[in-house]
């Protein structure tokens, strides 16, 4: 599969790696080459660092939902992963932020895990791969830039958003049908489902928040007090983050504008009225 950006920035930073997808891309080659050296992948690290559905529940290995992110089975398995999270990992680090992104790949991870355990209750089947985190930042992309093209195969043109029905559409019925398979469709499937729940509660738990906060602020200007220098410059600065909320939408606001707001709902209520 290759990728085409259509965004107009793509030639300026198509070689930068953000730190967050740099870590993942690290820490999950560096874990791989340490197993594979090892000598017994099965014996040791599939059993006891997979996700051991029988294991986590009755032996109460907690550690696995995330220690089987790292685990993969072969070369393939951890480059085709890998050249995913390269690909549509850089982009939405680089709209969310580096703490951000993390928590998002490690819910989607963590959870299609936990998911997946429930389901298959009493198994002692070891399943490995970061692809439940994967998947989920398949959807999340598929959300934020639908009409940007990949090309399958290197041959085919089609939007994300189709890609990532047609993706959901196959995991969920090979999740149905095959048995037998050695791919976990079961854990693809739940890291888009637990994708799509974390991004719609993100939204709208941020909505609120933000909509709590700008009435706070917008209250607050019916007020009048003796206003310093520093206080009015900093008034300023509230209401140009404000107006940018207005005209753009809260999901515009970097880190620091958020929390501009939040410093400036905490000081002006605890002025007297």
């Amino acid at each position: 599969m290759r990728y085409q950006y259509t965004s107009s920035g793509f030639r300026e930073s198509v070689s930068i790696i953000p730190k967050g997808v740099k870590f993942l891309l690290f820490a999950n080659t560096i874990v791989f080459i340490l197993v594979e050296l090892s000598g017994v992948q099965y014996e040791l690290f599939f059993t006891n660092f997979g996700l051991v559905p029988a294991k986590l529940w009755n032996q109460f290995m907690l550690w696995q939902p995330i220690s089987y992110l790292f685990l993969h089975g072969g070369f393939i398995h951890l480059l085709f992963n890998m050249f995913i999270l390269w690909m549509f990992g850089k982009d939405l680090e680089n709209s969310w932020g580096y703490h951000n992104f993390l928590k998002y790949y490690f819910t989607c991870g963590i959870g299609a895990g936990i998911i997946t355990s429930l389901l298959s209750w009493g198994s002692f089947i070891p399943v490995i791969g970061a692809s439940g985190a994967i998947y989920g930042l398949l959807l999340a992309y598929g959300l934020l830039y639908p009409n940007r093209l990949v090309y399958l195969y290197g041959l085919f043109p089609i939007k994300v958003k189709f890609m990532i029905i047609g993706l959901g559409v196959m995991a969920f019925f090979a999740s149905m049908t095959s048995v037998d398979s050695t791919v976990s469709h079961v854990t693809h499937l739940s890291g888009m489902v637990v994708g799509f729940i974390f991004i719609q509660y993100r939204l709208s738990f941020n909505k609120l928040k933000f909509w709590f906060i700008k009435q706070q602020l917008n209250s607050h200007k019916k007020k009048t007090y003796k206003k310093s220098t520093s206080d009015t410059e900093f008034r300023q600065n509230v209401d140009k983050i404000l107006e940018k909320m207005n005209n753009k939408g809260w999901d515009t606001l970097s880190d620091e504008e958020q929390q501009v707001l939040h410093k400036a709902s905490k000081k002006y209520n605890q002025r007297p009225n």
